[in-house]
């Protein structure tokens, strides 16, 4: 490649068992503090049996959700065609994504996952708590563990100009950075 194209690269194996180990510490962390707010914790099979159900829908709305926010924000704060937008499911690794094949501004593709991420990580973690719900906390705590791969790109990604173009490559766990001229790099 170029001398003016980085590649920004994420060891997959290391992220996925640090987002299996997040995923856990986040779910004892939040049922504990559910407790200790709410103080209500009635075990039982019809509740369990439901909650999981509750916790697959969620799971499953939020997945929904964020794909659509990344591929709105895509079209609309980067200004990208449509036909240039695709969606990816990989059930082996577990991963859905949405992609565009145009090359987008630094700044923007890191607002599009810090958007995004808001929506269906934080939002979702604040309802449970405000109503209690367990299953809706397990989500969040998942969803919010989820999201490591696109904060450690993001650190990544800060030490180029947020100018620079950027072509994600998600199932390549990376990201091609195409930068004007080697003085601009950091």
């Amino acid at each position: 490649m170029s001398n003016n194209i980085k590649i920004v690269s994420l060891n997959e194996q290391k992220i996925m068992k640090h987002t299996i180990i997040l995923t856990v510490i986040l779910s004892i962390l939040f049922v504990v503090l559910n407790y200790v707010i709410h103080k209500d914790f009635s075990p039982s099979i019809l509740g369990f049996i439901l909650g999981v159900v509750i916790y697959l829908v969620v799971s499953l709305l939020l997945v929904v959700i964020n794909e659509i926010l990344n591929l709105l924000g895509y079209r609309y704060r980067c200004k990208v065609a449509p036909e240039s937008l695709s969606l990816s499911i990989h059930p082996e690794k577990g991963l859905v994504y949405s992609k565009t094949t145009e090359k987008i501004k630094n700044a923007q593709y890191q607002s599009i996952f810090l958007t995004s991420f808001s929506f269906t990580g934080i939002i979702p973690l604040a309802i449970g708590f405000a109503i209690g719900s367990y299953p809706l906390l397990l989500a969040s705590a998942s969803f919010i563990a989820g999201g490591l791969a696109n904060f450690v790109g993001i650190y990544k990604l800060r030490h180029f100009p947020d100018d620079a173009l950027v072509k994600d490559q998600p199932d390549q766990f990376s990201v091609y950075v195409y930068l004007e001229d080697e003085k601009q790099e950091s």
